[in-house]
């Protein structure tokens, strides 16, 4: 018979190494471009905006995915705390 135990040391270091390499990730400020009126830098100002965004909502979703899995762990060690 085989028997399946959660390291939860191991699992716990991996989520805190992700959470860390995470925080490392900031959204970047806003470029200047100076006071230059051109079509192309409106453009460009506007894609940046998404992108930053776009970037933002990834973080955050990233970082409920942390939080999950680090009460999905705790929730397992729990069970198997019981079951021993």
């Amino acid at each position: 018979m085989y028997k399946i135990e959660l390291n939860d040391s191991v699992v716990k270091s991996r989520i805190d190494q992700a959470e860390q390499a995470l925080s490392r990730l900031m959204p970047p400020g806003s470029f200047s471009c100076g006071s230059n009126r051109l079509a192309a830098t409106g453009a460009w100002r506007e894609r940046e905006q998404m992108l930053v965004r776009l970037l933002s909502a990834y973080l955050a979703g990233v970082q409920k995915n942390i939080s999950d899995t680090r009460a999905n762990v705790d929730l397992l060690k729990r069970q198997d705390e019981v079951i021993r």
